[in-house]
């Protein structure tokens, strides 16, 4: 059996997937496949591709139709053959022989799951940032916890998949998939993952370089025009309930994801915040109605509200539970 799978969704980075692929390729550790799903390129993807899987034999390239990274990274997991599974996005890079370092650490704790951290890289340059190993939590370094040691601090991890070294059989005897939508698809794979993993462990190094600011990445247009923390919310509220542990996790998963749809909100375009807000506040209406015992009771957003206006009635909105108790 192949020790990793690598899987890695590529969509329009001829400028960036050289140095990606080679990252990988320069690594100490060598017992590793590389599925390269080209998620309908129009640019010099797939061609950059096919060259490397000329020259490696490790390379697999699967050529698809656009349908987003969601599932382009399902496909990559149904033909995986690794004992453990990687994620990495095709402008990103590894960190020089980090291979090596994860699976030594998840082999020797036998994990699930195993969380690290990540630089973020601008222009080349290595920063500490928001993903960066510092900012784990602490309390968990050093030990093997578990989905009933994290039921109130889930969100103290970051949600991103390149974060983590999963174990292949824990995703597949899951059914743990990315949600199919074109932005926050890692949102749902996050949330199941770490409901059901019984053996979760830190390696407190930063081992990946998370490009900030790529003309044309997803993530570079601070302006938010798709309606992403809705469908979030729904698909993880479905996932609680066919799990039977909504009880356990709501008012966690509701101040998150609602807080998200609350800061999107805030940060949607102009020209199509009206409908954004209808959906929005069909979602509040839905969460007051089922759920009458959040701060979001007290909650009356308005479709002038900028980002600051929401973040102030938020947190009046807390207040203001917290002194009903």
């Amino acid at each position: 059996m192949t020790k990793l799978s690598i899987i890695i969704p590529v969509y329009n980075v001829d400028d960036y997937v050289s140095e990606c692929l080679d990252s990988i390729l320069n690594q100490s550790f060598a017992d590793f496949e590389v599925i390269c799903v080209n998620d309908g390129s129009t640019d010099n993807s797939l061609a950059v591709l096919n060259d490397y899987k000329n020259r490696d034999e490790r390379i697999v390239v699967v050529d698809k139709a656009n349908e987003g990274s969601g599932v382009a990274r399902n496909f990559g997991l149904k033909i995986a053959r690794g004992e453990y599974v990687y994620f990495v996005d095709a402008d990103d890079i590894l960190v020089e022989n980090v291979l090596l370092d994860m699976i030594s650490a998840a082999d020797k704790k036998q994990t699930d799951i195993l969380i690290f951290g990540a630089y973020s890289c601008y222009a080349g340059k290595r920063k500490r940032g928001g993903y960066s190993a510092d900012k784990l939590p602490r309390k968990y370094l050093n030990k093997v916890f578990s989905s009933e040691d994290i039921k109130r601090t889930i969100f103290s991890f970051p949600s991103t998949a390149w974060t983590k070294l999963y174990r292949r059989e824990f995703l597949i005897n899951n059914n743990i998939k990315f949600q199919e939508i074109r932005v926050g698809q890692d949102q749902l794979f996050f949330f199941h993952s770490m409901i059901k993993a019984k053996r979760i462990a830190l390696l407190p190094e930063n081992l990946y370089c998370y490009r900030k600011n790529r003309l044309g990445s997803v993530t570079a247009n601070k302006k938010k025009q798709n309606y992403s923390p809705i469908y979030v919310f729904s698909a993880i509220e479905k996932l609680l309930k066919d799990e039977g542990v909504l009880e356990e996790y709501k008012m966690v998963f509701i101040s998150g994801y609602f807080s998200k749809a609350t800061s999107w909100l805030g940060k949607f375009r102009e020209d199509k915040k009206a409908g954004y807000f209808e959906e929005y506040m069909k979602l509040l209406k839905h969460i007051q109605r089922e759920y009458p015992f959040g701060w979001w009771m007290y909650f009356n957003p308005k479709v002038t509200d900028n980002y600051c206006k929401l973040k102030i009635k938020q947190f009046v909105a807390k207040k203001f539970r917290f002194m009903l108790k």
